[in-house]
Formats: C-alpha cells, structure tokens, sequence
C-alpha cells in the first residue's frame, strides 16, 4: 500500500471544521500543531504590538487514494467565495515505519467501502 502526507495550515476557527471533515474523507488520524505564519501583506499592529493570528497545521498520513478525497473536503473548508483562508497539499511517502496495522486496515475498510459505495 502507497502512503501520502497531507498537510493542511488553516486559521484556528477553522481546525474543528477541517478535522471533521478529514475524518469523513477517511482520514484515521491526524497530528495538530500550532504555528504562525507571515504573508505578502503587513502585520497589524494595536498600540504598537504586532497582532499575528495563529493557525492550526494538520498533518496526516493516509493511502494514497485517500489524499484527494482529503483535499477536495479542505477545499470546501479552507475556500469560500473564491477567498481561500488556508491551503492544502499533499506530498508522497517513499518510506514509512511505525504505522501500526490497525491503521492499515483501517484504509483498506475504508477503500472497500468507497468501492461499494460507487
């Protein structure tokens, strides 16, 4: 079985949203990380302290017939009104370790239930 990384930055108020539907797109687990990030635009400052929002990073590793699932859902959360508030990708997985075979299986239930579904 092929592995990817899926990797999603989003603001905070979006991380529940972007977990549960990860979840429905048969994500099994996810890593959540906190960050901050630095755009093309200036900081806002308030009386001289600089405001920096944080974000919420996920990071996940599934099948590899999962990740566009994945990202395809991400988008329904991350784009609104052609406005994006975060991003997705997903990066492939040549080698893997400590994956334990509950989580493959998982995958595999979870592919043999799409295939039936379609």
């Amino acid at each position: 079985m092929k592995f990817c990384a899926v990797v999603v930055i989003a603001p905070d108020d979006l991380e529940q949203a972007a977990i549960e539907k990860a979840k429905k797109a048969g994500a099994s687990g996810i890593t959540i990380l906190t960050g901050r990030g630095i755009g093309d635009e200036n900081r806002k400052t308030f009386l001289g302290l600089t405001f920096e929002g944080s974000q919420s990073v996920l990071l996940m590793v599934v099948a590899k017939q999962l990740s566009q699932p994945i990202l395809k859902a991400m988008r329904d959360v991350l784009v609104d009104d052609g406005n994006s508030r975060g991003i997705a990708f997903s990066m492939g997985i040549d080698h893997l370790t400590g994956i334990e075979m509950s989580q493959v299986m998982k995958f595999e239930q979870h592919m043999h239930d799409l295939d039936e579904e379609n």
